[in-house]
């Protein structure tokens, strides 16, 4: 079983999106464990990077922001940074040489409809993303709440807030 401070003592020291590490402890939000090993569980994978309204790479909170599946890297890695772009190229390069499978583990938030956002490994998963290569990836996947308190990013996935002209208050008039 996969308990919140085992989640933490493995990838705490990597993570840099915005999670409640606080709440996660002390509420104990269940982490479950989920293996990808086809494409098709790629294609459930959202990343920390965001493109915005001219096709370019913006932070999570920008207006525009729409998040970039793990499937969407092929065809969007341009956008990306030229480090970013590196890192993912030499991580394509390592599983060639690697022998088949590749596999790591991946800390995950879990979204709606079994998709998950993905909290560190990024470039790893872009760069199966952009090979051939077989691998079992196994997800440690946060079964969190949908809050914006509990993980910053999830705002994309959150209703939107109602303009105060539509929430079927009556109008003095």
């Amino acid at each position: 079983m996969i308990t919140p401070v085992s989640f933490a003592e493995k990838f705490g020291a990597d993570i840099r999106v915005g999670l409640n590490w606080d709440r996660f402890v002390k509420e104990g939000w269940r982490v479950e464990s989920v293996k990808l090993t086809d494409r098709d569980g790629l294609a459930r994978c959202f990343m920390p990077w965001y493109i915005g309204k001219k096709g370019e790479e913006v932070a999570y909170d920008d207006p525009h922001a729409v998040p970039m599946c793990l499937i969407d890297v092929p065809k969007s890695k341009h956008i990306l940074n030229d480090e970013r772009q590196g890192d993912i190229h030499d991580y394509v390069r390592k599983f060639k040489t690697e022998g088949a499978p590749v596999e790591f583990s991946v800390p995950t938030y879990g979204l709606p409809n079994d998709s998950h956002f993905v909290l560190d490994r990024n470039h790893r998963l872009a760069a199966l993303a952009l090979s051939s290569v077989p691998f079992a990836v196994t997800l440690w996947n946060v079964r969190g709440p949908h809050e914006r308190e509990c993980l910053l990013d999830l705002i994309h996935w959150l209703p939107k807030p109602k303009p105060e002209n539509e929430t079927g208050a009556a109008h003095a008039g």
